[in-house]
């Protein structure tokens, strides 16, 4: 469970924090704050979030995004919101020096599932990263570690962009229970 002040480390040298946890929100609010050396960017691929809207706001530094089809420039004082259903990428530093990115969603109904879910996958994604288990881009190395991950923290609410929905999740089920018969579980693991 995530608390505020709770920092992870993933590839290339990026940090969160935690600075409205899920559960100190009334499962309402999650807000994280990136920071993001030279050249590195937010852990995430193309996505599409099916309910609910997020934002961004850069405090410092510049940063290349996507929205929907478009690649976009934001400096800092510059904030966007991704709404429900389009594609996007999270920012990544295109600038001299470090980028801090804001990122939040806030629901007007509590959303457990949708906001620890989130914590969940990037608190999982931290430790499998620390154990040398995801790439420089935050992918999770073994696919059947990323199903049982993205199955048990991300969808419904997130998928990839570009492929069929029924498509993603019948492959995403077949392969996370063939990882959960072979010991794999969505749980940061003690370091």
């Amino acid at each position: 469970m995530a608390r505020p002040g709770d920092r992870h480390r993933y590839p290339g040298g990026v940090e969160m924090e935690v600075v409205v946890a899920a559960e100190a929100s009334g499962d309402r609010a999650l807000e994280l704050l990136w920071h993001v050396p030279v050249g590195a960017r937010l852990v995430a691929l193309p996505h599409v979030h099916a309910d609910v809207d997020e934002h961004f706001l850069i405090e410092a530094g510049t940063a290349r995004h996507w929205l929907g089809r478009r690649r976009l420039l934001a400096r800092a004082g510059d904030g966007w919101v991704v709404p429900a259903g389009t594609a996007h990428v999270h920012p990544g530093n295109v600038g001299e020096e470090p980028l801090v990115v804001r990122q939040w969603i806030q629901v007007d109904a509590p959303d457990p599932a949708l906001l620890r879910g989130v914590e969940r996958y990037f608190e999982t994604v931290s430790s499998l990263a620390a154990q040398g288990r995801v790439d420089r881009f935050g992918r999770i190395k073994d696919p059947l570690q990323e199903a049982v991950t993205l199955t048990e923290t991300l969808t419904p609410g997130t998928w990839f962009a570009g492929i069929p929905i029924p498509a993603q999740n019948a492959l995403l089920n077949r392969l996370a229970a063939l990882g959960r018969k072979r010991g794999r579980v969505a749980e940061p693991s003690p370091l």
